[in-house]
């Protein structure tokens, strides 16, 4: 199946139901198929085949929906650009993805054009003379999309995605949510990542309901559609809830219809939970994935019963399955043991662009193939798992490993934190060593000493920072989360 077709089917059902919109435009369910069929058919046009690499160079938009669902039902393969990467970063993508063609929302000459292909603009294709193309049939097991990574520890990487795999995502979420027709949601990462695209835009066109597209991130804009729209869920990563937390007027706007915000991206500090809830008035759900499994593995479900604060949730029973490894003897540890995270199942990327990157990606244990995660967990007695770090992120003193995470937790106790970053530094005369950076709240401050001082009640010795540096602010990636690299470079 087609997983563009979700949107015919919807039209089918709903025809006059809003489907899509931004701050200027929306469309309704019948407009939203007749749109992505014309771009389809503007792309045969244009000689685009089955298969095809077509790149799509849009913010967060209605004309990025359209787009995207009219190269799907072209048959051909979606590769959202990162409008956050150099112009370096850009090219490569383009080439690496052998991209026949750019569609931009306007003539944009950022865009770089040295490919074997065509820079379209959205509304010369959606202006082209109508046709009577059929949407291309496509099996669960073909490609449907290419997503980059953000390339902060390398070249960025293109992780393939089925169909098969956008419906099971998309199911699975729906299923774990309890979503309805009625649920409206508000996209606020971008969708050229797979948080924006596939885990509000993609899983609520298969549920036939309803989502809003800012453009970029802003607080008071995410507040307003909120109100606005009666938005019942909407997804963040941790940076972003904690500048709703810090938003001076957040009480001002009627959030009463939100009932769930997700969370995921990177470690949430659990002290920050209770304060969202009071502050938004709804349910903070976390959950964990990755650009390689769509990215839905685990969830916290929005009842009591399922969920956890603190955990990433349960692996989602039909989409995935969990193994926990020793990284370095590569046999499975018992519950409560950390170890390395594994994953197989329907969400499961079948691989890279690039052979020897799925090759280093994808191992086999007793005849079965795992995607290791290079996340370090642990799992409960009641099957909730718990992210402890990035292995890569993990680092040895003189006296044992340390997890960045783990000391951050213990800081983010300091009410005048507002975020904290732990990295490794080296020291001539004691090799590796703790180095705690930080950022305060506005108006607020604290002291080194006092950060010792609360690593010291909770934590081991070795875990306890040698040295505090304070900032004004963190560096990001293109995707907005904590640049733990650059901080390595500059502090470490």
């Amino acid at each position: 199946m087609n997983f563009a077709t979700h949107v015919d089917t919807a039209a089918r059902n709903a025809p006059d139901s809003l489907a899509v919109g931004d701050s200027r435009e929306s469309l309704t369910f019948g407009e939203l198929a007749q749109s992505s069929d014309r771009i389809a058919d503007a792309l045969v046009h244009r000689g685009v085949a089955v298969g095809d690499h077509v790149a799509i160079s849009m913010a967060n938009s209605v004309a990025f929906v359209c787009t995207y669902l009219g190269v799907l039902k072209r048959g051909a393969v979606a590769v959202p650009l990162n409008r956050r990467f150099t112009d370096e970063q850009t090219e490569y993508v383009l080439t690496d993805s052998d991209a026949v063609a750019v569609v931009t929302s306007r003539h944009d000459a950022s865009v770089p054009t040295a490919i074997d292909g065509e820079t379209c603009e959205y509304a010369a294709l959606l202006g082209t003379e109508g046709g009577d193309t059929d949407v291309e049939p496509r099996r669960s097991e073909e490609l449907a999309e290419l997503l980059y990574t953000s390339g902060t520890t390398g070249a960025p990487k293109g992780v393939y995605h089925t169909h098969g795999n956008l419906d099971a995502n998309a199911r699975g979420y729906i299923d774990c949510n309890r979503w309805s027709r009625d649920d409206v949601a508000l996209t606020v990462c971008q969708c050229f990542h797979v948080t924006g695209l596939n885990i509000t835009t993609t899983p609520f066109l298969a549920l036939e309901a309803e989502n809003h597209l800012l453009t970029e991130w802003d607080v008071e804009a995410a507040l307003a559609t909120i109100e606005r729209h009666d938005v019942t869920y909407t997804f963040l990563i941790p940076t972003m809830v904690v500048e709703l937390l810090e938003h001076e007027h957040v009480e001002a706007y009627d959030l009463t219809s939100l009932r769930t915000v997700g969370v995921g991206g990177s470690p949430m500090p659990e002290r920050r939970i209770a304060e969202v809830e009071s502050a938004l008035g709804c349910t903070l759900v976390e959950g964990y994935g990755m650009t390689e499994t769509t990215p839905l593995a685990t969830m916290n479900r929005p009842d009591d019963a399922g969920r956890k604060p603190g955990s990433v949730g349960r692996p989602v029973a039909n989409a995935v399955t969990v193994r926990i490894e020793d990284h370095r003897t590569h046999t499975p540890v018992e519950r409560g043991e950390r170890g390395e995270v594994l994953w197989r199942g329907d969400t499961v990327t079948p691989g890279y662009n690039r052979q020897q990157l799925t090759e280093s990606a994808f191992v086999e244990r007793d005849g079965v193939r795992w995607l290791r995660s290079g996340d370090v967990g642990w799992m409960d007695d009641d099957g909730f798992l718990y992210i402890v770090d990035r292995l890569e992120d993990m680092f040895t003193t003189g006296c044992g490993d340390v997890y960045p995470h783990e000391i951050e937790d213990a800081i983010y106790e300091l009410a005048a934190v507002q975020q904290v970053a732990i990295v490794d530094s080296t020291d001539d005369v004691r090799g590796t060593t703790v180095t705690t950076i930080v950022t305060c709240r506005d108006g607020e401050t604290v002291s080194a000493a006092e950060i010792k001082r609360v690593c010291e009640r909770q934590l081991e010795s070795h875990e306890v920072p040698d040295r505090v540096v304070f900032v004004d602010e963190f560096p990001r990636t293109a995707t907005g989360k904590l640049d733990r690299g650059a901080l390595r470079r500059e502090f470490g």
